[in-house]
């Protein structure tokens, strides 16, 4: 094969690698983006139960009750995001190395394709 020909060779499949690569990591992004608002959405739950104190066990048995009523679907709430977040963090251990191994072949085929291109252009003057 000519030097050029390989040359224009490396050069499509370093486009190649870069677009893999591009498309990996968008995803990965994306799935970091729905882990990030899934641990949020679990935290703002956390923040809003308040414990039954012993003056309120004395008040009201409705507001008793609608507190406990509160606190129980908060839990489910949490139950349901800490599931949905466990298969989304295993999505994003999937997808880490497949980035990764993305981002080391583009990289490799660029610097392939650059030696090809210096070596056309023929030895420093």
């Amino acid at each position: 094969m000519s030097p050029r020909r390989q040359a224009a060779g490396l050069a499509r499949l370093a486009e190649l690698a870069r677009l893999k690569r591009e498309a990996e990591l968008a995803r990965l992004a994306r799935i970091g983006v729905s882990r990030t608002r899934l641990q949020a959405a679990i935290e703002a739950l956390r923040q809003t139960e308040a414990p039954l104190d012993a003056t309120e066990a004395d008040a009201d048995p409705a507001l008793v009750r609608a507190r406990i009523a509160h606190q129980s679907w908060s839990e489910g709430q949490q139950r349901r995001l800490n599931q949905q977040l466990a298969m989304v963090t295993a999505d994003f251990l999937r997808q880490k190395p497949a980035a990764a191994r993305a981002f080391g072949r583009a990289a490799v085929l660029d610097q392939l394709r650059d030696r090809a291109q210096e070596a056309l252009r023929g030895p420093p003057r």
